[in-house]
């Protein structure tokens, strides 16, 4: 494996049910440098009545923001409801610019079936719209998605659509479960991967969407080839976060710090 430095963020949904001051804590201690994050937690923490901004909060943790999650809806839509789902688009991210922090905002794709074309056109425009308050988007492919579950099809609106703050997240439940190969990642311009989510899935006899909300694991604990993966991104001159994403309703019951800890340590040993 080629020698670089290795930049490690969790996402905050990892420990979900602990309150959003103490999750930098603990991010912050456990020794992530980046963390990943949700508009509707930092809704709810600003409705507390903080008077700091967020930035300087994040600051204080030592913590780089990798994302905001989430646009959802603003694919494949026509007339009055595709008109309405990129004005809510153009909100989400004037409400994030307001937050003075800088990462990619996470767009989920459509889950049905359409013409590539109008894909790409969709893409742009939110793009385009996001471009007006100095975001980049990231869209990530989902498993249970018909058409845009794999690293492929999601390259290739991506591609297509050619804007410089447009690009990909790539997880690691999601590459695995829908048959995404290592193939079609070496294709992909590393520069265009915005973020990689990081963990690990077991053959369940559940379907993906559920498993994806609830039955993710620690990187490593699983059957997914986690270390090619990485080992892809890092020889192929990724230099962003790698962001561990767990949605494991039994962690969620644990010790947050036992959880990121370990979390952190399952993290370490991919890159050692």
């Amino acid at each position: 494996m080629v020698k670089t430095k290795i930049k490690m963020a969790v996402n905050t949904v990892t420990i979900k049910p602990v309150p959003f001051p103490d999750k930098l804590e603990l991010i912050s201690k456990a020794g992530f440098s980046g963390i990943g994050l949700w508009m509707d937690e930092i809704r709810d923490y600003l409705k507390g009545g903080t008077e700091r901004p967020i930035r300087e909060v994040l600051e204080d943790h030592a913590l780089t923001p990798v994302e905001m999650q989430l646009i959802r809806k603003w694919q494949y839509l026509t007339g009055p409801e595709k008109e309405g789902a990129f004005d809510e688009a153009r909100a989400f991210f004037a409400e994030f610019s307001t937050l003075d922090i800088h990462c990619p905002v996470v767009g989920l794709p459509s889950e049905e079936v359409g013409e590539i074309r109008k894909a790409v056109e969709d893409f742009k425009r939110l793009c385009h719209l996001a471009d007006d308050f100095g975001c980049r988007v990231a869209f990530e492919f989902i498993g249970w998605a018909k058409q845009f579950n794999n690293v492929k099809t999601a390259w290739e609106v991506v591609g297509e659509a050619d804007c410089p703050n447009g690009g990909l997240l790539i997880d690691t439940f999601h590459f695995v479960k829908a048959g995404s190969t290592i193939e079609d990642l070496k294709r992909v311009p590393m520069e265009k991967v915005f973020l990689v989510h990081v963990n690990d899935v077991k053959p369940l006899p559940l379907g993906i969407k559920e498993q994806s909300r609830g039955h993710r694991f620690y990187p490593g604990e699983g059957e997914a080839p986690i270390k090619e993966i990485m080992d892809c991104f890092v020889q192929s001159g990724y230099n962003g976060f790698y962001c561990c994403e767990i949605f494991n309703e039994e962690y969620w019951q644990e010790d947050p710090l036992t959880v990121v800890r370990k979390s952190k340590s399952s993290m370490d040993a991919l890159f050692q």
